[in-house]
C-alpha cells in the first residue's frame, strides 16, 4: 500500500509547480526514487491520476485536471471516519491538517453525509501525549536535531539521554520513537509517555539516518520490542478461537497451517519473533485455548509466565 502521505505530497507538488521530480519527492520524503515511482503507479492503478511523465519538465504531470479528492467512494469515507476519529482519540486533532479532513468531507458531503455520524472508530487502549510535546518529536525529525530527553524505565528509573529521532510509530494506542541513542550507539524504542522532559538541543544529527538498519526495526519481528534478529515462533490455536485467529494479520511473514490435535481441528501460526514479553501476552489472553509450541525456550517462557498467575490464586 502506497504512502498516503507520501502521495499527498505528490499531489501537492503538482499543484504548486505544475509537475513534480521522482528525485527532490525522494530527497523530501527520505525515501529511495524506487518507492517513489511506486506510489505514482499506486495513483495512476487505484487512484486514476491521469499521471504523464515529462522528459522536457524532468518530471510527472496531470494530463488533465485531477484532484485527490475525486476517486471518493466508500473507502475514502472509512478513511475520513478513521483520521478524525483517531485525531481526536489521541488528541492530534490540532496537528492533523483541518483543511485535509474538510476536503475530504466536502467531496463525500452531498452523498455521505448521513453516515458520517454512523461509523465509529475507536481505540480501546491508548496514551494521550501532551501537543507540545509531539511538536517537538516532530520539529527534530524535520531538522535532524538531536532531543536531550529525561526518560524513566519500566522499573521507574530516570535517567538523562541525548538521542536523534528517526521514526515515530503509533502502536497500540501508544506513542515510540525508534531512535539513535548516542549513549548506547544503537537504534533505540523510547516511549513517549514516559518522558518527562524533552528539549531540542540544535545539535545536528551525527549519525546519518540508516535506512535498512530502521526497516529491520519496523518490520523484522511481531510487535514494539524489536531487536537486529528474529526467532520464528509457532503457536497452537483449538477451539472457537480459530476462525478468530485466522482472520487476524499478525505480521506480513505469518504463515498458518491447519492440524488435526488429539482428533480435533487445530491451527498452528509461525511468525517471527524478536522479543518473546509481547506475543505471549497474546497468547494468554486466548487461554486456554492457545498455547506455545515452539521452540523450547518460547515454550518454556510462556508456561513460566502461566505458573506465575497460578500462584497468584486463592489457595484452598
Amino acid at each position: 500500500m502506497a504512502n498516503t502521505q507520501r502521495i499527498i505530497h505528490i499531489h501537492r507538488e503538482i499543484r504548486r509547480k505544475g509537475y513534480c521530480s521522482v528525485r527532490e519527492v525522494a530527497e523530501d520524503m527520505e525515501v529511495s526514487d524506487r518507492q517513489v515511482k511506486r506510489d505514482i503507479e499506486y495513483m495512476r492503478l487505484y487512484l486514476k491520476a491521469p499521471l504523464i511523465y515529462s522528459r522536457e519538465k524532468g518530471g510527472y504531470y496531470y494530463k488533465k485536471p485531477w484532484d485527490i479528492f475525486d476517486y471518493a467512494d466508500e473507502k475514502m469515507l472509512l478513511f475520513y471516519v478513521f483520521a478524525e476519529r483517531i485525531a481526536e482519540n489521541l488528541s492530534l486533532m490540532p496537528i492533523v491538517s483541518r483543511e485535509l479532513l474538510e476536503g475530504i468531507e466536502e467531496k463525500l458531503l452531498s452523498e455521505y453525509q448521513p453516515l458520517l455520524g454512523r461509523i465509529t472508530y475507536e481505540l480501546s487502549d491508548h496514551e494521550r501525549v501532551p501537543e507540545e510535546l509531539l511538536r517537538t518529536v516532530l520539529s527534530a525529525m524535520r531538522s535532524h536535531t538531536a532531543l536531550a530527553v529525561t526518560y524513566s524505565n519500566a522499573a521507574g528509573e530516570y535517567s538523562a539521554r541525548t538521542i536523534e529521532p528517526w521514526h515515530l510509530i503509533n502502536y497500540s494506542g501508544k506513542w515510540y520513537i525508534l531512535a539513535w541513542c548516542r549513549a548506547s550507539k544503537e537504534v533505540r524504542t523510547f516511549m513517549l509517555s514516559r518522558m518527562t522532559e524533552v528539549t531540542d538541543t540544535g545539535e545536528p544529527f551525527k549519525k546519518k539516518i540508516d535506512e535498512d538498519l530502521l526497516e529491520k526495526h519496523l518490520h523484522k519481528g511481531y510487535g514494539i520490542f524489536k531487536l537486529a534478529e528474529a526467532t520464528e515462533v509457532t503457536i497452537r490455536f483449538h477451539g472457537p478461537v480459530i476462525p478468530l485467529v485466522k482472520n487476524r494479520v499478525w505480521h506480513p511473514k505469518q504463515k498458518f497451517i491447519e492440524k488435526t490435535c488429539d482428533g480435533k481441528p487445530c491451527v498452528e501460526l509461525t511468525l517471527p519473533v524478536s522479543d518473546f514479553t509481547e506475543i505471549t501476552y497474546h497468547v494468554l489472553g486466548f487461554t486456554p485455548h492457545a498455547e506455545a509450541v515452539a521452540p523450547e525456550e518460547f515454550r518454556q517462557y510462556w508456561m513460566k509466565r502461566l505458573q506465575e498467575g497460578v500462584r497468584l490464586l486463592p489457595k484452598g
